[in-house]
């Protein structure tokens, strides 16, 4: 009899036996399947498991929604039998007909070792590396995937690799996973004697995925309670990311990435709050900023930068040891600035205006380009596209209200849509420098929508870049006579809609989001 895992087989014989445990099928080695231990788990201390056969089952029609799992939907254990079968091999083509929706983008060549000694059930969970495949790209602040197959992965508390699951199942088409992984990612918030940056961790991923679901208040307050964590444990220090890494140069630099995107969300969270400042902004810090992101993922050790961010205010050169990281930080940083500005009363307020306006153009120029083919192939180095996307907000946070044209603050289900359109008179509304300039800003916003890589695996912020696109671009449409323009408007929303849904595919913001930008231009009168 062949072997079934010789290459002669078709793709249906390649799936894995039913009569193989987990740990073997993850490792693609031959199981003897005694129960309830194999002999190689036994030999290796490795928790065996089976799963189900299910030979013979029919799925169910007319099944609800929100119906909970039984025993003929698929399983989270059968889909990470199926998910390893075809994302850990060689061959990275679904072959099963019927799970044709998992979104198949190229994943880092990181198979499970086949040493016994160096396997990590952690790495291979199948959740998780949807986290690292998707996720991780746009929020690096976890250690690495490699590194889950070294002895740093013993540290890692199970709330946080529940959070990472949870995360994870955004990023498979069905639902119910999410419903079913969605209670241990609430787990960080049971242990109230945990004071520690695991606990940081584990506060800001669940802001930023409460944030995703539109639980907006819900994610505010664990973004300010992992903020003040943080600098209780004085991880806006320096020497925090070194007394806290027990000797690995890996888990310090996950330390040092843990501030500075604490920083980063801080600022976004309150521009999207229309405050005047976020706390981060002007605290004391001297924490180095982050390596490159190559470096980081490599798996190998991290040399680590000694620039700090006023470092990088003086030296932007990537000759200096400047990260794309680095770029985002700055882009916070100047989204400070132009939050300082729009609530000032100062007397000088135009000079400082033209003074933050010039320092947004700078950036821009300054920032290298986004496309990065020696480490995503012909994906985005998210980073900079972050630091792009950052900055173009602040422009237009800057300009508008400033701008002849007016928009008006009420009370939204997000915060994405908080403005709302004030009619104009086209024949009576000119143009001044400003709304040139923040419709200028909303239009290569609206141009990254188009770049390469997959948007459902962008940030959840992106979702609140997008209503900003619409919502200007609509106000453009309301104010021009020209025809060319309101088609050229028309268009970009069509293509920021066109955003919101696919991040709708992993986000349930994104779809509430979506829907309001559609009611609003229905509103208006745009077809």
């Amino acid at each position: 009899m062949q072997d079934p895992v010789t290459p002669s087989k078709s793709p249906s014989a390649r799936q894995p036996s039913a009569l193989a445990c987990m740990p073997c099928r993850r490792r693609h080695l031959k199981c003897d399947t005694l129960v309830p231990t194999c002999t190689r788990c036994l030999s290796t201390n490795t928790e065996c498991r089976y799963v189900r056969s299910r030979r013979g089952l029919r799925t169910k029609q007319g099944i609800p929604h929100t119906q909970r799992f039984d025993e003929d939907m698929l399983a989270a254990e059968d889909f990470a039998a199926w998910l390893n079968a075809t994302t850990l091999a060689t061959d990275l083509e679904v072959s099963d007909p019927t799970l044709q929706g998992l979104d198949t983008l190229p994943i880092w060549d990181i198979p499970c070792p086949q040493d016994d000694a160096a396997i990590s059930e952690i790495a291979c969970d199948p959740m998780i590396q949807l986290y690292y495949q998707n996720f991780h790209r746009s929020h690096p602040f976890l250690i690495p995937i490699k590194a889950l197959h070294s002895s740093i992965r013993h540290r890692i508390p199970p709330f946080i690799q529940g959070l990472m699951r949870y995360i994870g199942a955004h990023y498979y088409p069905d639902p119910r996973f999410r419903d079913e992984l969605r209670p241990a990612a609430y787990n960080v918030l049971l242990d109230s004697t945990r004071r520690d940056g695991f606990k940081v961790q584990g506060l800001l991923l669940l802001a930023i995925i409460e944030h995703a679901h539109g639980q907006e208040e819900s994610a505010y307050l664990n973004m300010q309670t992992a903020i003040e964590l943080a600098l209780e444990l004085g991880m806006n220090r320096s020497n925090f990311a070194r007394m806290n890494a027990e000797g690995s140069s890996v888990m310090a630099e996950s330390w040092r990435r843990t501030f500075w995107e604490l920083y980063v969300l801080d600022g976004l969270f309150a521009a999207m709050r229309d405050q005047s400042s976020f706390s981060l902004f002007s605290q004391r810090k001297d924490v180095c900023l982050p390596c490159a992101e190559a470096l980081y993922n490599g798996g190998s050790e991290i040399t680590p930068t000694t620039r700090t961010l006023e470092d990088f205010k003086q030296d932007r050169s990537v000759d200096q040891g400047s990260s794309s990281f680095a770029y985002r930080i700055e882009a916070a940083r100047n989204l400070g600035l132009v939050l300082e500005v729009n609530h000032s009363i100062d007397n000088t307020l135009e000079a400082r205006v033209e003074t933050v306006d010039a320092t947004l153009a700078s950036s821009l120029m300054q920032l290298p380009s986004s496309q990065d083919t020696t480490y995503y192939s012909s994906n985005l180095d998210e980073m900079l596209f972050q630091a792009e996307m950052i900055t173009y907000l602040a422009i237009i946070y800057l300009h508008r209200p400033l701008s002849s044209m007016r928009f008006a603050s009420f009370q939204a289900r997000t915060w994405c849509t908080r403005l709302r359109i004030c009619s104009t008179n086209p024949s009576t509304m000119d143009l001044d420098l400003h709304s040139q300039k923040f419709l200028r800003a909303a239009d290569l916003l609206s141009n990254l929508v188009t770049l390469p890589s997959a948007i459902k695996s962008r940030t959840p912020f992106f979702t609140c870049a997008l209503a900003m696109c619409v919502i200007v671009h609509t106000a453009a449409c309301l104010i021009s006579s020209a025809p060319e323009k309101v088609e050229s408007s028309k268009a970009r929303i069509q293509l920021s809609i066109g955003g919101l849904n696919m991040l709708g595919k992993s986000w349930p913001l994104a779809r509430v989001v979506k829907q309001q930008m559609l009611n609003m231009c229905q509103e208006v009168g745009l077809r």
